[in-house]
């Protein structure tokens, strides 16, 4: 017996299931609390870019938040992509980010690392990397296991999401890798 096709969660996964060729764009939030500066920097994109990515945090400098900024251009009928960094929360936050996305209508998502904080503005600022993104993909449709449950009576966060992906730069942050852990 097969298990019925379930529907896609967001243009973007409609796309790519139908190996049609995709154009996504990328924006950095604004330096500010007005969404209307988002959106002027988005709108434009409408209809010229499948999708578009949302930096989180770019070059390691304080920006829109990029959850929100996610859901502010899914609610003005633009297809988010969450890029999402480690470098900033701990778990709890992570979660907590991520549950809060996917209640906007966020569907898409893209884990990072994030840059170094010493490459921004505020270089003594302190990266947090509970989990890093590899392991933020690995729990991310998994995050329902006993030790990081979701919170009581909701839904698990990992059915709200259309496409978790992530992607790692092994040298990228030397004073990251594992003690014992190859160079090479």
């Amino acid at each position: 017996m097969t298990s019925p096709q379930r529907q896609p969660a967001s243009r973007l996964e409609e796309l790519l299931r139908a190996r049609r060729f995709v154009i996504t764009a990328e924006i950095t939030p604004p330096v500010s609390c007005n969404a209307d500066d988002l959106l002027r920097k988005a709108l434009p994109l409408a209809g010229l870019a499948d999708a578009v990515n949302v930096t989180d945090g770019a070059s390691a400098r304080a920006h829109l938040s990029a959850p929100i900024a996610a859901a502010l251009l899914a609610r003005a009928g633009i297809e988010p992509i969450l890029q999402f960094t480690c470098r900033d929360r701990n778990r709890i936050a992570l979660q907590a980010d991520l549950m809060g996305a996917a209640a906007c209508g966020v569907r898409n998502l893209l884990c990072l690392t994030g840059d170094d904080p010493k490459a921004g503005d505020q270089p003594q600022a302190k990266a947090v990397f509970d989990v890093d993104s590899t392991r933020r993909r690995a729990g991310g449709r998994t995050s329902s296991r006993p030790r990081s449950p979701p919170a009581p009576n909701s839904r698990r966060p990992s059915s709200a999401w259309t496409w978790a992906s992530c992607a790692a730069t092994p040298r990228a942050w030397p004073s990251t890798r594992r003690r014992g852990a190859s160079s090479s």
